[in-house]
């Protein structure tokens, strides 16, 4: 296991485990930094955090806070689920800030919408639900799902039975006329046999929907086989 440094940083908010951001010393806080990828120390008291886990330690030594990459604080050791936990809140927290945008015409176009198109590499005037739900993912910080094609955020080794699904799960309709999935988007959560959704290109916009489970064809996790 790799060893412990002690970095002391002047916020304790804004200088926790995101990479490439710069930290000041003070004598306030300090946090112990269990290096697990790349993290480099500068020199005059300042200092890149990489992807890492930090721990912040008052002053007084009474009390140890762990600090996952989201910036969620649990008392002593940050496990894994939790770490996973947080990245699916991430994720919903970015899809939600989503919620309301529409086509400028119509068309699969506008400005927000050919953002998402841009990321899987396609331009407007395409079906957008999958490129929403890559997008998403990519501003939490995850490379996969990327693809614009619904059918292919389904592969085997993704697919988990419907009534398993979680927050941040990627689901998938089924089109008769396509006779393949041809609409996606993001399990907000499951209440009472329903999935609460949130999803690009319904309805010409990025909005919340309720489905019953029984029409959700398929269901691929992606967030924990990423991180682990």
């Amino acid at each position: 296991m790799s060893p412990v440094k002690y970095l002391a940083f002047k916020d304790d908010l804004l200088a926790y485990g995101v990479k490439g951001r710069k930290a000041t010393n003070s004598s306030s806080v300090h946090f112990a930094l269990v290096q697990e990828s790349q993290s480099k120390a500068g020199t005059g008291g300042q200092g890149i955090l990489g992807t890492a886990s930090v721990a912040l330690r008052s002053r007084d030594e009474d009390r140890l806070n762990s600090l996952d990459l989201c910036g969620t604080f649990y008392q002593g050791k940050v496990p894994r689920q939790s770490a996973n936990e947080d990245k699916r809140n991430l994720i919903i927290a970015i899809a939600s800030k989503e919620l309301g945008v529409r086509e400028a015409t119509g068309n699969n176009d506008g400005k927000r919408v050919e953002e998402y198109l841009r990321y899987t590499n396609l331009g407007k005037g395409y079906e957008w639900c999958a490129a929403f739900v890559s997008f998403c993912y990519g501003q939490a910080g995850l490379p996969v799902p990327r693809n614009p094609w619904s059918p292919a955020l389904f592969p085997k080794a993704r697919q988990i039975a419907t009534d398993k699904a979680q927050a941040a799960d990627v689901f998938g309709i089924y089109g008769s006329a396509a006779k393949r999935i041809n609409h996606v988007g993001i399990v907000k959560e499951i209440s009472n046999g329903y999935l609460i959704s949130i999803e690009g290109n319904s309805n010409d916009r990025v909005e919340s929907r309720r489905r019953h489970l029984r029409t959700v064809y398929a269901v691929a996790e992606w967030v924990n086989k990423v991180n682990q």
